[in-house]
């Protein structure tokens, strides 16, 4: 086979002068008019033409076909020709020499391409079979389960480790699906088919499969995220054609689906138990408030029965006091959360309730709820109503005697970051600065001052023109909302 590198130009062209004088010098041993001058010259035109193509072939040629009409033509040492078939002799070395120039020079030209060629497919096949080593090896060292289906049975032809490890022990190359997994074959060997069919890519998402763990095994439902992928270029599905490859990629996500369907089951027991508790507790605090009114009831009746007003006034005290309480677990009753409420809903209802005890409509006296929507747990708002019922009571009963009205203002809100500030204000007549518990208060603000002892608060009596208590305490955090009524309190 001939070489397909070509020389270069400048070895190329000196290679033919060094032919040139080398046929020259083949002659020296001749008589100088040969009876075919030309034909010594002719193997070095050839060579010349074949190790370097058309360019040095040429050359050698011209310098040939000179050096014979010179040296080889009678009369020789001169350029003129007596014999007209000298001509004929030149012309064929000449013709010669071109034609074979220019052959071997086509011919370098179709080696070279060939060669660039051979390499190019050297180099792509050298990268092939390194994409190839690198997706074996991908494939092999996959995590997810990886196989390839041949045919219309669906034959196994490769698996990979992770895909072998579904089934330790059981083997799969050569062997069809249903062979492998009877089992499992009513369930995919029908979204095989439709994959092979259609030619479209299948997916789904914890798909139920009965599969065996092993050879021997009973089958368990067992749960896989996976895909059928139709290879390209299979022939059409039909009697005689040669069905396709299919892809199969799967991950096994039995223990997830698992433990996703035991967590459902332990919220769903955690609901009904929670259902439960709710219920039980609305039917608690129900239970509590209408305990709660028939003490109310009891310490009315009881009220009714005695002559003496100091302790009928006392047994009614003792009746809102009760009843304070009793608004509370009714309010909690109503509500989803059991163990808060909103205490500026229950101080509109439970000032609304000692209004209409103490007639505050017909004595034309206003009351302001000003209050934020702050929650509240049991533990706080207890205490913290007894406090309310004290103070407005106070205000109602002392304020505004005879036809004197006026104005009761009760304002909830936050004073600072977790602190809040519950007030009852009145511009009724007023009364002294009152001191500590023991010099003989009444027994409503010894219960406020004990109270507010338990919320870790404290009862301040503020300058205005009337009377301002005001009760600091820790809470949280809420939004301001104002709801007025002129005669009548606020709802």
């Amino acid at each position: 086979m001939m070489r397909g590198k070509k020389l270069p130009p400048p070895v190329g062209y000196g290679l033919a002068v060094l032919l040139a004088a080398l046929a020259q010098l083949s002659r020296l041993p001749l008589h100088p008019p040969t009876l075919i001058p030309y034909i010594t010259y002719a193997p070095f035109v050839l060579l010349s033409a074949y190790q370097g193509g058309w360019g040095p072939g040429a050359l050698t040629t011209i310098l040939c076909t000179i050096e014979s009409l010179y040296f080889a033509t009678e009369p020789v040492g001169s350029f003129l020709v007596r014999d007209p078939q000298d001509w004929l002799g030149l012309g064929a070395l000449a013709l010669s020499g071109v034609v074979a120039s220019a052959l071997f020079g086509r011919l370098q030209q179709a080696q070279t391409v060939a060669a660039a060629a051979e390499f190019a497919r050297s180099e792509m096949a050298h990268e092939l079979e390194a994409r190839r080593r690198m997706l074996e090896s991908v494939i092999e060292h996959s995590p997810v389960s990886i196989a390839l289906l041949r045919g219309h049975d669906f034959r196994f032809e490769m698996v990979n480790p992770a895909y072998q490890a579904l089934a330790p022990g059981e083997p799969m190359t050569g062997r069809t699906v249903a062979e492998v997994w009877p089992e499992a074959a009513p369930v995919v060997l029908p979204l095989l088919e439709e994959v092979r069919d259609q030619r479209n890519v299948y997916r789904a998402a914890a798909l139920a499969v009965p599969l065996q763990r092993g050879p021997g095994l009973p089958p368990e439902e067992r749960y896989f995220d996976l895909s059928y992928v139709p290879l390209p270029g299979a022939a059409s599905p039909g009697p005689e054609a040669e069905a396709g490859q299919v892809l199969v990629v799967a991950i096994e996500v039995t223990e997830e689906q698992r433990a996703q369907q035991a967590l459902h089951s332990t919220l769903s027991e955690l609901e009904s138990a929670l259902a439960e508790k709710t219920v039980l507790l609305k039917e608690v605090h129900h239970r509590v408030k209408n305990n709660l009114a028939v003490i109310v009831s009891l310490l009315g009746m009881k009220a009714g029965a005695i002559e003496s007003a100091e302790a009928q006034a006392a047994l009614e005290d003792s009746q809102h006091r009760v009843r304070s309480i009793a608004l509370i677990h009714e309010q909690l009753s109503g509500t989803e959360h059991l163990d808060r409420i909103v205490f500026a809903e229950y101080a509109e209802q439970l000032v609304q309730e000692l209004g209409g005890v103490y007639g505050v409509a017909a004595r034309q006296i206003e009351i302001r709820v000003d209050a934020e929507p702050i929650e509240m747990g049991i533990h706080r708002a207890i205490p913290c109503a007894l406090i309310l019922n004290e103070l407005v009571t106070n205000a109602l009963k002392h304020a505004f005697p005879g036809e004197r009205t006026g104005e009761v203002r009760v304002s909830l809100r936050h004073s600072a970051p977790g602190q809040l500030e519950l007030s009852v204000e009145d511009n009724g007549v007023g009364c002294p600065r009152v001191g500590p518990a023991r010099n003989g208060k009444s027994l409503g603000l010894r219960i406020v001052e004990i109270l507010a002892k338990q919320l870790e608060g404290s009862l301040e009596q503020a300058d205005c023109a009337g009377t301002r208590f005001v009760l600091h305490f820790r809470g949280g955090t809420s939004h301001r909302v104002v709801r007025v009524r002129r005669g009548e309190v606020a709802s």
